[in-house]
């Protein structure tokens, strides 16, 4: 069956569902994990865009697009929402002392497997050294250093909207070689 059938049957029989959720599951937990660099981060961003995904299977309409596009949609949605929730979750998690358990070696081994983490990691430390070096020391001190604009800006004697042009600029170019990175 195709995926838009699967989607379709998954309406009325669960199993079909589960014939789409393995056949797609280790690309989606790659390209999560190629994001997050953290496997239990990765295997629960993965559940929660099955869990979306099986909520909507009776919404899903043809629309002309490959039914991965749908999934990957659910997926991007589920990252950026994702970072947000895992970051109060952990601290809630903190406070009420519960502790949760983490995936095991092999577990988080696999996930790395599917995702050729190696070669990524690799092109990951290699990518800032093809930006721009004002664009490089810009990111560098936004995201490293943690650093607002104004302060980018004084230290690149700049102003400020040339400080998160160079920001802006320099994150995207990394999201373009990173996303060509195989």
């Amino acid at each position: 069956m195709t995926d838009a059938e699967l989607i379709v049957a998954a309406g009325d029989d669960p199993r079909a569902f589960r014939e789409l959720y393995d056949r797609w599951a280790d690309r989606l937990l790659a390209y999560f994990y190629r994001r997050v660099l953290d496997a239990d981060v990765a295997a629960d961003l993965l559940a929660e865009t099955v869990a979306v995904a099986y909520e909507r299977r009776r919404r899903c309409r043809d629309v002309g697009k490959p039914r991965a596009a749908w999934l990957y949609g659910i997926a991007a949605k589920e990252l950026s929402h994702g970072v947000r929730r895992q970051d109060v979750e952990r601290r809630a998690i903190r406070r009420l002392g519960i502790e949760v358990p983490a995936l095991d070696d092999e577990s988080r081994r696999a996930i790395e497997a599917f995702a050729d983490a190696d070669e990524h990691r690799a092109a990951l430390a290699a990518a800032p050294e093809r930006l721009a070096a004002a664009e490089r020391a810009a990111v560098e001190l936004r995201v490293v250093e943690e650093l607002g604009c104004d302060e980018i800006a004084a230290r690149h004697a700049c102003s400020e909207a040339a400080a998160r042009v160079r920001v802006h600029r320099g994150l995207a170019r990394l999201n373009t070689l990173m996303e060509a990175t195989p």
